[in-house]
């Protein structure tokens, strides 16, 4: 490989990674205000975009994939053989603790960038936890709740299915979606322009990590396939910033997660929405608990609302089809909680 395309997913993720954070700080997408809308009976427009971005997602990955420019198969999503009481359970916590700490992680970045210190220091708890869960003090409680590999029927939906084409299940999910998004009421706020364009552009941007994790390696190297992601590559950034001479590099996940981080400031300054705040007493305790259970629950899930929710999803993958039912029961739970805590 040439010197000049070695560094080509580094700076191609922290491209992307500026690109979803101007994106996700300028509009209100977000996951589990998504959720929280349909839980609550609300206007389901932030769920609307969630599913757009889905649905381009999908759209793209098949594309690439058809035109055979990755190679979706050597992707953790679609192993058959795979902790399932461990996924399960980490979507459930993952959902739960979404709900507790006020965003998914990258939602945490983008309010941390917005000034709200609350956010960074939960997303700095959810890091530290992340290292915890794999290398400290909670990777028992982890391995504990992994439980034994099981072997999935099949690992994708076209093998589950009986061998229907990739194509044929993507136009089927993908009908699905759209007839979702055009049932929405006419006072929807869904009928404006930002959220659909939020959700389009966010469904190109992991559609396109895809590829762009794997730019410029030539026939002599294993490229690692990976996508945009908020969890793992967490806590290489930090590993990264806190340990570089110790051999920690910046990777393609780890720099999206910065390019998050500096598209998002950036955006808050100029668009004058930049304020620090300070957190407070109980709801910061909230806040916390719930980026530990995150922390944990991605490890176990292997993902976030945008690896799984996604990018796994995309791949057409059962178990990413079963993590998504796990965060969402999970940030169902949670919400019962919550709405009974505030009433109360």
């Amino acid at each position: 490989m040439e010197t000049g395309s070695v560094n080509l997913p580094l700076w191609g993720g922290l491209g992307l990674g500026v690109l979803l954070g101007v994106v996700l700080q300028r509009s209100s997408f977000c996951a589990r205000a998504a959720l929280a809308d349909a839980f609550e009976g609300k206007d389901q427009a932030r769920l609307r975009a969630f599913l757009l971005a889905v649905l381009v997602t999908l759209l793209g990955t098949q594309l690439l994939a058809g035109f055979g420019l990755v190679d979706l198969s050597g992707t953790p999503y679609l192993r058959a053989g795979i902790p399932l009481l461990g996924l399960l359970v980490g979507g459930v916590l993952f959902g739960t603790g979404m709900m507790l700490a006020g965003g998914c992680p990258s939602r945490l970045i983008v309010r941390a960038a917005q000034g709200q210190g609350a956010a960074l220091l939960s997303w700095l708890v959810f890091v530290l936890a992340i290292m915890a869960s794999l290398e400290g003090v909670l990777a028992p409680v982890r391995e504990v709740l992994s439980g034994p590999a099981v072997q999935l029927p099949a690992a994708s939906l076209p093998v589950l299915l009986g061998g229907l084409p990739a194509w044929l299940i993507t136009l089927l999910l993908g009908s699905a979606i759209v007839l979702f998004l055009l049932r929405a009421p006419r006072q929807s706020v869904w009928w404006g322009w930002r959220l659909p364009l939020a959700g389009a552009l966010v469904g190109l941007l992991v559609a396109a990590s895809w590829y762009v994790s794997i730019a410029g390696a030539d026939e002599f190297e294993t490229p690692v396939l990976s996508s945009l992601a908020f969890v793992a590559p967490a806590q290489d950034l930090l590993r990264y910033l806190a340990m570089e001479r110790l051999g920690f590099p910046l990777k393609f996940g780890s720099a999206s997660v910065l390019g998050v981080f500096i598209g998002a400031f950036a955006s808050a300054v100029l668009a004058r929405q930049f304020a620090w705040g300070l957190p407070t007493g109980a709801q910061m305790l909230r806040n916390l608990a719930g980026a530990v259970l995150m922390a944990l629950g991605g490890i176990l899930a292997m993902g976030c609302t945008i690896g799984q929710g996604m990018a796994g999803v995309a791949t057409l993958s059962v178990s990413s089809l079963l993590v998504v039912v796990a965060m969402v029961l999970g940030a169902w739970l949670a919400q019962r909680v919550l709405l009974r805590t505030v009433q109360a």
